[in-house]
C-alpha cells in the first residue's frame, strides 16, 4: 500500500507541483488549503490528523510580508511566527500524535542563511526551522528541509511583479527534488537549498 502524503499550504504554486508528482507515483496525497487546515488551529489540525493520519508529512505553508523592523506591526510578526514556525510544530507533533513512524519533509527557504533587510520575520522563522529539523533527525525522527530559492509563484509575483520571470526556479523542478526527499535519499537532518541553478545538478546526483 502507497504512503499518505500530507502537504500544508495546499493552495500555493509548490504544493500544487508536489501533489502532482506524488499522485503520478501513485501516493495518496491530501493538500487542504487554509480554510481546510489553518496551520496555527490546533483543534483543525488534530481533526485532520486523525482522519487522514499521513505517513508523510510536507509542512510548506507559508507567509511572507516585507517590512522594516522600524515600522513595527504586531500582527503581522505574529503572523509570520505562527504560519512559518508554531505551524511547523503544530502540525508536525499532531501527526506524531497517531503516527511515531511520521517522515517529515519541512519547505524551508534560501532565506533562512541570507539576510533581506526587510524580511527579518521571515528569515529568522525558516532559520528556525532548519535548526529544529536537525534537532528532530538527532531525536531519531526521518526530517529533512529543502530551501527554495527565488521560485516562479503566484506569492512571489506579488511580491516583485516586475522580476524577470525567466531567471527563477520551476516549482515542478523544486517538486523534484522533493520527491528525493520522500524516497529518502537525503540523510536525515539534510538541509538542502535549491536555486535554479543547481536544481539540474541536484537532481542529477545519485
Amino acid at each position: 500500500m502507497n504512503k499518505k502524503v500530507l502537504i500544508t499550504g495546499g493552495n500555493g504554486d509548490i504544493a500544487k507541483a508536489i501533489k502532482i508528482l506524488l499522485e503520478d507515483e501513485g501516493y495518496e496525497v491530501y493538500a487542504p488549503s487554509r480554510q481546510e487546515m489553518d496551520v496555527t488551529d490546533w483543534n483543525m489540525i488534530d481533526k485532520v490528523m486523525f482522519n487522514f493520519k499521513p505517513d508523510i508529512l510536507i509542512n510548506n505553508a507559508g507567509y511572507v510580508v516585507p517590512k522594516s523592523i522600524r515600522e513595527a506591526d504586531l500582527e503581522s510578526t505574529k503572523k509570520h511566527i505562527d504560519i512559518n514556525l508554531a505551524g511547523t510544530y503544530y502540525c508536525t507533533e499532531l501527526a506524531l500524535k497517531y503516527n511515531q513512524n511520521l517522515e517529515i519533509i519541512n519547505i524551508g527557504s534560501a532565506a533562512a542563511i541570507e539576510t533581506h533587510a526587510t524580511w527579518s520575520e521571515y528569515c529568522a522563522t525558516k532559520s528556525a526551522v532548519v535548526m529544529a529539523t536537525k534537532c528532530w533527525a538527532e531525536d531519531g525522527l526521518y526530517a529533512v528541509v529543502i530551501s527554495p530559492g527565488r521560485t516562479r509563484t503566484k506569492m512571489r509575483k506579488g511580491l516583485y511583479p516586475d522580476e524577470d520571470q525567466t531567471t527563477l526556479l520551476d516549482p515542478i523542478d523544486f517538486a523534484k527534488v522533493i520527491m528525493k526527499a520522500v524516497h529518502k535519499d537525503y540523510k536525515s537532518g539534510t538541509h538542502i537549498i535549491v536555486r535554479k541553478q543547481n536544481v539540474q545538478q541536484l537532481l542529477n546526483k545519485k
